[in-house]
């Protein structure tokens, strides 16, 4: 078996892995996953800052939450924890050719979205206005929850500059995949917020939203990569306050557009503008978020809710005092 002195190491937005074995013709891999304190929101990569603590719980939750989905008979990649920020996990290998179907032991190129809700936020709103999106391909909201009559799902591209949605043709043609299999993405990302939407319930938090990522294993039989149940990966919320990524979505406003126009202009990823960076005590009680957050998701004790509707209220006052980024 390869060392790990002699392993390649690859570097994404928020993860690291070291690949130990690389994944052969029709067999999976071996590899190491570990979660960073790296942050990024709107396909902008890697921003300035970091958040202490932030890959330690992110990892924690994505450990329990492969528990869960295994308990409800749903297939990962998950292997073994080996350090509190790493994984060990079974590596599929891509083909971005777009020339044959998707086979044994590769990586499905799609995201598959989830949602429970619609808060404001939600991309939903803005693409039915621009007329991207069709009303009636969305199950009613509740007027005043927004809880949906049905669970939604969507698909997404992976590789591309930034993430689009796609049409179920699309999907199939990106992903390499027939419509019995989208049909069964479908079905196993419905089982996924089910399962993680379960473990709200039982915490206290509501699941707005999440996005599943998919692979076959060595007999083509579908399973999760990546991670699920992380606030990186699913919009969570406690009361009015979002206990995820969106804090830090929220604090960078007018990303999404820059980066949106800089994509549409074709300006090269080295020329982007660097984002400011954050204010220390917003930094601080991100981290909070994110540690309270990790502690309620694996225990669900009463005092770890305490502990994190005080970090919450923490970020409230962080944001409400003009904390944030330096612009």
């Amino acid at each position: 078996m390869t060392t790990l002195a002699e392993a390649l190491v690859k570097q994404w937005s928020t993860k690291d892995l070291r690949v130990l074995v690389p994944p052969a013709e029709g067999r999976a891999g071996d590899a190491l996953m570990t979660f960073s304190d790296r942050y990024s929101v709107f396909d902008h990569g890697v921003m300035p800052d970091r958040i202490p603590g932030k890959g330690r719980a992110s990892c924690a939750m994505a450990v329990h939450s492969f528990g869960l989905l295994h308990d409800a008979g749903l297939a990962t990649h998950f292997v073994e924890q080996v350090a509190a920020d790493t994984i060990r996990i079974r590596l599929l290998g891509r083909d971005l050719s777009g020339t044959r179907p998707t086979g044994p032991a590769r990586l499905i190129p799609l995201q598959v979205v989830y949602r429970r809700e619609l808060r404001p936020e939600s991309s939903v709103h803005r693409r039915i206005a621009a007329g991207a999106l069709d009303p009636a391909d969305v199950p009613a909201p509740d007027p005043v929850t927004g809880r949906l009559a049905a669970d939604m799902v969507e698909f997404t591209s992976k590789f591309e500059e930034t993430d689009r949605f796609l049409t179920r043709a699309e999907a199939a043609r990106i992903g390499g995949v027939g419509p019995d299999d989208l049909t069964a993405l479908t079905a196993a990302a419905r089982r996924v917020c089910a399962t993680v939407g379960e473990r709200c319930e039982q915490i206290g938090l509501t699941l707005v939203d999440g996005k599943a990522e998919f692979g076959y294993d060595d007999d083509r039989r579908l399973m999760i990569v990546d991670h699920a149940g992380t606030p990186d990966e699913n919009r969570f919320y406690l009361g009015d306050t979002p206990v995820c990524k969106e804090l830090l979505r929220a604090i960078h406003p007018g990303l999404r557009d820059r980066v949106q126009a800089y994509v549409r202009d074709g300006v090269p990823r080295a020329e982007w503008a660097p984002p400011a960076p954050l204010d220390p005590e917003t930094i601080g009680a991100v981290a909070d978020v994110y540690a309270t957050l990790a502690e309620l998701w694996t225990t669900g004790t009463a005092a770890a809710r305490n502990r994190l509707t005080a970090a919450a209220r923490r970020y409230d006052d962080a944001v409400a005092a003009g904390a944030g980024s330096g612009r």
